[in-house]
């Protein structure tokens, strides 16, 4: 494989990764903006209940905890897939340039091959 096939590979291989990667970001917000409206409906229905300041610190507690586990699972599993983005990269742009010094450290060897056998010849 020459030079350019590999950097079209490589190419691709980003732009699949880069590709994936926005995919899986967009698709956890949307599920996190729902979660957020659900929250927020579910401790809207509860505030008739409220019958003192006592309750209703009680249920701004609540509604802060949960808020803040919502954040917090996001963040995690934000965090995942942004370390699986960076290990594909990093892994096709170490295959790019592993495969790409390996020829490179081949070359020169075969020219002094071919060129010992060119003397032997003559």
């Amino acid at each position: 494989m020459n030079i350019i096939e590999k950097q079209t590979n490589l190419g691709k291989s980003l732009y699949e990764i880069n590709t994936s990667t926005i995919k899986e970001i967009a698709e956890l917000q949307r599920e996190n903006i729902s979660k957020y409206f659900e929250t927020n409906r579910e401790f809207a229905k509860r505030l008739p209940e409220i019958t003192s300041i006592s309750d209703f610190l009680g249920l701004q507690k609540e509604y802060n905890e949960t808020l803040w586990n919502n954040a917090r699972g996001a963040v995690e599993a934000q965090t995942e897939i942004v370390k699986g983005a960076f290990s594909g990269t990093r892994d096709a742009v170490k295959l790019a340039l592993t495969a790409e010094e390996t020829e490179v450290a081949a070359t020169p060897a075969e020219t002094k091959t071919e060129e010992t056998s060119a003397k032997a010849a003559a």
